[in-house]
């Protein structure tokens, strides 16, 4: 393949075999010029990218320590193994801007929390368990603390990579509408949904919610005989009125409606905390 621009001495842009892909590798663009044969031992990573991914990366490597490049690309590389897929190659330019972000915050004594960690853990369990890894990683490579908050927002770029987003939009999008639905049924129920006593159900309530999600962006509707759901009106009569804040709650924040069936299963998660709430 050959050099057709030095983005960085970290990252060229190259002809391989008529398609322009960018290459990434350790002193890769260092004391090189347009042309020059570029050998695949020198690359250790190679995608294709846009011409706005190509501008965005140099803007990025201009900006910051080459470090968060290389860690962010080790931590891809990991992900990829363990789930046995490729991402997005947007999640580089993405990842790597985060971990540098995140460092200055954690140098100028700057903590973030992320409120959303619980539901990331659950409903992303699997780029989760990536992201405790690149945790441990960065705080050995780099030498920075970075906490488990972060892991948080790592699955979330994984996520995104995974769902062949450039965004994390619609994944933190999705996070936040199910831990606001949780909010609201932990203040009806005066109910602490994260302890101990209540981790399976909460975690069964947070998968239905993301189905119920992903069912209404899909137009796709939860199928439940109405005689099941006039079951369900009468026999979790408080439950179910829950459930209708929570229609409220979808239709008026999130532009989101829901269905009776969707009403009825809903009503039955409740209920499930509800009486699990009582038997403590």
């Amino acid at each position: 393949m050959k050099i057709k621009k030095i983005l960085n001495q970290n990252a060229v842009l190259v002809d391989d075999d008529g398609e322009e892909k960018v290459a990434i590798g350790k002193g890769i663009g260092f004391e090189k010029k347009r042309n020059d044969r570029l050998f695949s031992r020198e690359v250790e990573r190679i995608f294709v990218m846009e011409a706005e991914g190509q501008v965005k990366l140099q803007n990025l490597l201009n900006q910051i320590d080459e470090q968060f490049l290389f860690a962010a690309e080790r931590i891809i590389d990991h992900a990829e193994t363990v789930l046995m897929e490729k991402l997005n190659e947007h999640v580089l330019i993405a990842l790597t801007d985060h971990i540098a972000f995140a460092a200055s915050n954690i140098r100028n004594g700057i903590v973030i929390r992320n409120k959303l960690l619980r539901e990331i853990e659950v409903l992303y369990s699997d780029e989760f368990s990536v992201a405790q890894w690149a945790v441990d990683y960065l705080n050995k490579e780099l030498g920075i603390p970075y906490t488990y908050d972060e892991a948080g927002y790592i699955a979330i770029h994984v996520h995104s990579a995974r769902s062949g987003h450039s965004s994390n939009h619609q994944s933190i999008r999705e996070v936040t509408i199910i831990s606001d639905i949780i909010r609201l049924i932990e203040k009806e129920l005066a109910v602490d949904i994260h302890s101990d006593q209540m981790v399976l159900n909460y975690s069964r309530l947070a998968n239905h919610l993301r189905l119920l999600l992903q069912r209404f962006h899909n137009q796709q509707y939860a199928v439940l005989d109405d005689e099941i759901i006039e079951m369900v009106k009468r026999k979790y009569p408080e439950s179910y009125e829950i459930a209708k804040k929570i229609r409220v709650l979808l239709i008026k924040n999130y532009q989101i409606s829901t269905t009776s069936e969707e009403l009825g299963y809903l009503a039955i998660h409740i209920e499930r905390l509800r009486l699990a709430k009582m038997e403590e």
